[in-house]
């Protein structure tokens, strides 16, 4: 099992490609307590000719309580099963045209890179095993889309005073809707400051139930958890069923102390134990 390496300039833990093309057996790489009994695979992104992910990514789920498994775009399905949980982390990269509101009825059903096709095979993956799995901005709207939900491109087709573009900690709030599992697991405050780095967002709701052709009564693939106050879709999942997506990024805020947002991985990490004790 080989440790992967921290990269200063990345700001992250992983590989470089030459490295990664010298191991000759299946690549696992590990990082965290060998105490720690859950193993949470976790893609990693790109960055200059190396795999690399993000080290809040890393501490987060170390704090708590998962090792963490970097999984690569050549050798994802083979160690997955080596995982009780997946998080699909944010970053930048082409999604499927047909993932968008406003696809042509002849978009193409190809995947426009390897990140792209990691994703979604990832997610369905873990959907197939009832693996649990956290979306993370770009993560969650994969899962989205991939149950059939739209995206749109940009903020350009939306009127919003927010920025949820923006380094800023404290970019805006996210309603947590009462009653539902995300808000019990956030002890049901209503409102919940977060940062927010994303330029593409889900289509409003009225979309989604036009683009889906639902009747009135009939639920959306995934129930929605928490919107921010100009009505854009923040958290989503089925959690009974071991699904949950943020839009923001909770890692940052977790490491830096927020024990609120600590409870979005220490749910993966229990939903995770439940998995591994169920194989």
């Amino acid at each position: 099992m080989k440790k992967p390496k921290y990269f200063s300039q990345f700001h992250g833990f992983g590989i470089a490609d030459r490295e990664l093309e010298k191991m000759k057996n299946l690549p696992l790489m590990m990082f965290g307590d060998e105490e720690h009994t859950v193993v949470v695979g976790v893609l990693m992104g790109r960055e200059s000719e190396h795999y690399c992910l993000q080290q809040d990514y890393v501490i987060a789920l170390d704090l708590a309580g998962a090792r963490v498994m970097f999984l690569d775009y050549k050798n994802y399905l083979a160690q997955l099963p080596l995982c009780d949980a997946l998080l699909l982390p944010g970053g930048i990269f082409d999604s499927p045209e047909w993932y968008y509101a406003d696809a042509r009825a002849d978009a193409s059903p190809e995947y426009p890179s390897e990140r792209a096709k990691a994703y979604a095979e990832c997610f369905h993956f873990a959907q197939a095993a009832d693996m649990p799995v956290l979306g993370i901005c770009a993560g969650m709207q994969v899962i989205c889309a991939e149950m059939g939900m739209k995206l749109y491109p940009s903020f350009e087709l939306v009127e919003t005073p927010l920025q949820h573009k923006t380094l800023e900690p404290d970019a805006h709030y996210v309603q947590v809707f009462e009653g539902t599992a995300f808000s019990e697991l956030m002890d049901c405050q209503p409102w919940l400051k977060v940062n927010s780095r994303h330029s593409e967002l889900l289509a409003p709701e009225r979309i989604q139930r036009e683009q889906l052709k639902l009747a009135p009564n009939e639920a959306l693939p995934l129930q929605i958890y928490g919107k921010s106050n100009d009505g854009t879709i923040e958290a989503i999942g089925d959690m009974e069923h071991g699904v949950l997506g943020v839009q923001w990024h909770p890692e940052n805020l977790a490491v830096a102390g927020d024990s609120r947002q600590k409870k979005i991985f220490e749910w993966l990490v229990a939903k995770g134990l439940a998995f591994k004790h169920s194989k």
